[in-house]
């Protein structure tokens, strides 16, 4: 890869966008920023990487695995990259292929499909059996595509595998539909749920026209935000009152 297309060590992205002065900006919370570096830990021919897909399920989740395979594979030039089906459970459970080998050929195409080539489940988490997975397979990089409860799980298999004395890098890819991850502009799936969410309003504005005092009401995803009811509710224009959980009602 050229020089140019490394992310440098020192680069870091800041928490807020707008600052009074420049106390406020020493203070404020930085982040190192994400991205390919030019020294690498792993040389590439020894690399055994593994993708997993936890939890329910989001658009673009095929989009993610077939990225990062094809990143390990044109960039990197790795050769051994898996596929381990069904969440955390895949690890240890004797599905039927549970562990798929991934390459080009492999995902080529599967963007255009929903769901995940993996499938996916809630739950799961045997410490103790992923460890001894992890091992026999001698697995060095992990790629988990998961909300909160996966990361959890992520820092504890850190702790385990740090206790086990295991060289293994584990990279948690946020999984979230509402968009609420600081740092980022969107999370994928956001713009899908946001536009699928037009359509409703659309609907539901039909039958409330078509009806003597009709009031249509919606109600789209969004645990603790509103983002996809804000974002929908601008795009659409049809919508007289947008209710967030951020603001008491």
């Amino acid at each position: 890869m050229p020089d140019e297309c490394f992310i440098r060590d020192e680069t870091f992205i800041i928490q807020e966008k707008f600052f009074r002065n420049v106390i406020e900006l020493n203070a404020c919370y930085k982040f190192l920023r994400a991205g390919p570096r030019k020294e690498i830990i792993f040389k590439p021919e020894e690399v055994k990487a593994c993708i997993i897909t936890c939890g329910g399920l989001c658009p673009g989740l095929n989009d993610v695995i077939k990225s990062i395979v094809e990143c390990l594979e044109f960039e990197y030039n790795c050769k051994e990259v898996w596929g381990i089906r069904w969440g955390y459970r895949g690890f240890y459970e004797n599905f039927p292929n549970h562990w798929m080998k991934l390459d080009k050929e492999k995902v080529k195409g599967i963007q255009n499909i929903g769901g995940t080539i993996l499938g996916s489940s809630r739950g799961g988490f045997d410490g103790e059996k992923i460890i001894d997975a992890i091992k026999k397979r001698g697995i060095n990089q992990i790629y988990l595509i998961g909300g909160d409860g996966t990361h959890r799980g992520i820092n504890q298999l850190r702790l385990l595998l740090k206790e086990a004395n295991i060289k293994c890098s584990i990279c948690g890819i946020p999984k979230t539909i509402d968009n609420d991850v600081p740092l980022i502009d969107r999370s994928f799936g956001f713009n899908t749920a946001v536009q699928e969410s037009i359509k409703f309003i659309d609907s539901a504005k039909i039958e409330a026209e078509s009806a003597e005092n009709g009031v249509g009401i919606v109600r789209v995803m969004g645990r603790f935000c509103g983002y996809i009811a804000v974002y929908a509710s601008l795009a659409s224009r049809d919508v007289n009152i947008c209710l967030i959980p951020e603001v008491y009602f």
